[in-house]
């Protein structure tokens, strides 16, 4: 089955870190879609004395030979022509609002995101009603893209027995089917006296296996940890991973505390590096 992704676009597609590691990912590029979604910041009234958080962004229409530009370097690398869309729209509630309502009328099996998508988090969490669509309503998978390295394979699935966790392993194994380039390792991390993964593992492989995986291409790992993100942090480094898929379960912080210190994810969000986050809730 075909995966369709939307990638999100910034003004400056040669740094786009959403369509390097769309390209770097796939090696079966004829078995994926694409749409190139750019969004135009909504028009605030002109204040002299605030100073700007970034530079304007194109208006949609000046914003389609950029496109077109980013579409062409996509075929060029492979992708074919009938495969790769492009679509752009006024920013009518806020750039991150505008790709989730997009994400969800479109039915995209995901959203890419790249350096620019880590600025849109940013502002995510610096508002009240965006926190609310991040921590409760997205009901797609978000891969976040940080310096990928094109040389990574592979998907780390981390499993802790939430339905959360177990919603990205079918994501996973719904994006590999018929993706030869990567095999996954399940991982479970656990404190002293936590039950054994065992059968965590065996629902895993059942649902890869239904999304017709082959069995020799999964591995798994349990690790003894009191700080997940920590441990999950090394071995993306140690084995060179292209993605770390983990289950978003987090509810929306009550405190400041709890904002600074952050869920697994979160500190994922802020710190991982050379492989893409798979977020799926």
């Amino acid at each position: 089955m075909e995966k369709h992704l939307l990638v999100a676009i910034g003004d400056d597609y040669t740094s786009s870190l959403s369509l390097r590691y769309v390209y770097g990912f796939f090696s079966r590029r004829d078995a994926v879609k694409l749409t190139l979604f750019y969004v135009s910041p909504k028009t605030v009234p002109h204040a002299p004395h605030v100073r700007e958080a970034e530079p304007p962004r194109c208006h949609p229409g000046e914003a389609l030979p950029l496109m077109e530009k980013a579409k062409s370097w996509l075929l060029d690398m492979g992708f074919p022509k009938d495969n790769v869309f492009t679509k752009t729209c006024r920013g009518d509630q806020g750039i991150v609002k505008d790709i989730i309502k997009e994400c969800e009328a479109g039915l995209y099996d995901a959203a890419v995101l790249g350096r620019r998508g880590l600025s849109w988090f940013d502002e995510m969490f610096a508002d009240s009603v965006s926190h609310k669509i991040l921590w409760e309503s997205v009901s797609f998978p978000i891969w976040v893209c940080r310096n990928p390295d094109s040389n990574r394979k592979d998907v780390l699935v981390c499993l802790d027995g939430s339905p959360q966790c177990l919603r990205v392993a079918d994501h996973v194994g719904f994006i590999l089917s018929g993706e030869p380039a990567h095999d996954i390792t399940l991982l479970n991390i656990r404190g002293n006296g936590d039950p054994d993964p065992g059968p965590l593992f065996d629902e895993a492989r059942r649902i890869f296996t239904e999304n017709g995986i082959d069995p020799a291409r999964i591995r798994k790992k349990a690790i003894v940890s009191a700080d997940p993100a920590q441990a999950i942090l090394k071995l993306a480094r140690s084995e060179n991973y292209a993605a770390v898929a983990i289950g978003r379960t987090g509810d929306k912080p009550q405190a400041i505390m709890e904002h600074i210190v952050g869920t697994t994810s979160l500190k994922l969000l802020r710190k991982l590096e050379g492989a893409a986050l798979w977020l799926c809730k």
